[in-house]
């Protein structure tokens, strides 16, 4: 597996990309993606750090891959999150972006002007 963390020119936002190859995959499996709050994970005589998250990927007949990765928002915008799986390669790639501080506080001023119009 290869990641690669860069940031945008544009935004300044953080980004992690995840590649990772799947050799034995069956014909017709795609991998899937989840994530998992650190309250999820246990690990023997460790508490959780909720600064933390992962990021599992799964893909039959592999075990499950899982990545610490920061808790903070990623953004679910339109190319801020995408997945690609290469059938003919066998390769899944996953690449993602956090939200910077000032675009957090722009969707939460757009939550609360939202909730106020409907009301």
């Amino acid at each position: 597996y290869k990641v690669m963390k860069s940031r945008d020119a544009d935004t300044s936002q953080r980004c992690l990309s995840f590649e990772l190859s799947f050799p034995e995959i069956a014909v017709g499996i795609q991998p899937r993606h989840r994530f998992m709050s650190a309250f999820e994970q246990r690990v023997v005589d460790t508490p959780p750090d909720r600064r933390y998250q992962y990021l599992l990927i799964a893909a039959e007949p592999y075990e499950t891959v899982a990545f610490k990765i920061p808790n903070e928002p990623i953004d679910k915008g339109e190319g801020q999150f995408v997945t690609h799986w290469d059938a003919e390669d066998k390769t899944f790639t996953l690449t993602l972006y956090f939200l910077n501080p000032d675009q957090m506080e722009q969707k939460q001023t757009t939550k609360v002007q939202t909730a106020v119009a409907t009301n």
